[in-house]
């Protein structure tokens, strides 16, 4: 650091060095926490299969009106399970789309047993009513199955996929996600080569780049850590305004989750400075103590 040639140049690849560290943090966790398998757990975990459950009582009780089906034959049929199932089918489904870029296509989960129901209802219905079983009525029949299913998917895809691929959103995305092992690779190999920059800058004075890496590394972490104890020690996602139970709480469970990941990886990072800059000051501090003189012991034998 005493020589100007090597400040400026240490000083400015440490900038650098903090930018890719921030985006080497991010987009690692992003590359861990974006993938189905994680998404899924993560549901599964945030039991929101029973917000979508919930959901789906109010919205067929409200259809019951207006159709003349009980709720009760959709809403005893719809279990935990396949609830679940059908949330699981939109998840592996948006997240194929995000890899390849093709069409999203959705097949929910058949559910037997609310078919038999809607079967027995209408056919009972008929056979008291006298209602003649042709092409109308089984028309009518297929039309009621095909609006229950789409009743539940929109009630099950929590993160709204559907949607997403429909306006070209989650098409684009896809363009960014395929690239996630790039730009891991870019981020993480621009910030080793920004160090072995630093090593062969600072070569006369090697204990110097522990100095710039742990001052990068300190404030990247800083830079990270500040605004994610903030978002989460003030509940900053809940403050969304999302009316589906469900939606809002896969979108928040999954900030919230991001966030935590994201100033844990920060943490790691600001104390890894901290221990590099500590180690430069102990090595600097050896290094400019002065010699200790050791004492002689022998003693001068007297001239005879």
């Amino acid at each position: 650091m005493k020589k100007l040639s090597a400040y400026i140049p240490s000083l400015l690849i440490s900038i650098l060095l903090v930018i890719l560290m921030i985006c080497s943090v991010s987009v690692i966790i992003a590359d861990i926490n974006f993938n189905a398998e994680r998404t899924v757990t993560l549901s599964e975990k945030k039991n929101i299969s029973d917000k979508a459950s919930a959901h789906l009582n109010s919205k067929f009780r409200e259809s019951s009106g207006a159709s003349g089906i009980p709720s009760d034959i959709y809403l005893k049929n719809l279990n935990k399970e396949y609830i679940q199932s059908v949330i699981n089918e939109y998840i592996n489904s948006g997240y194929d789309v995000l890899k390849s870029g093709k069409k999203m296509n959705i097949e929910i989960p058949t559910n037997t047993e609310m078919e038999k129901a809607l079967d027995d209802f209408f056919n009972n219905m008929a056979d008291e009513t006298g209602y003649e079983k042709n092409d109308d009525f089984y028309d009518k029949l297929e039309n009621t199955k095909k609006n229950a299913y789409q009743i539940i998917g929109e009630s099950c895809d929590i993160y709204k996929f559907a949607a997403l691929e429909k306006h070209g959103v989650l098409t684009s995305a896809s363009r960014i996600y395929r690239m996630r092992p790039l730009l891991t690779f870019a981020s993480a190999g621009g910030t080793a080569l920004m160090i072995l920059f630093l090593i062969f800058i600072n070569r006369k004075e090697k204990k110097t780049v522990l100095y710039w890496s742990g001052i990068s590394a300190a404030i990247a972490g800083a830079i990270g850590m500040v605004p994610s104890i903030y978002l989460l020690s003030t509940d900053y996602f809940n403050a969304f305004s999302i009316k589906q139970p469900q939606i809002f709480a896969a979108y928040t469970s999954a900030m919230f989750k991001l966030t935590e990941a994201f100033m844990a990886a920060s943490i790691a990072v600001c104390a890894a400075g901290i221990t590099m800059i500590v180690l430069y000051a102990v090595i600097g501090c050896y290094k400019s103590a002065p010699p200790k003189v050791a004492e002689s012991n022998t003693k001068e034998n007297p001239e005879k």
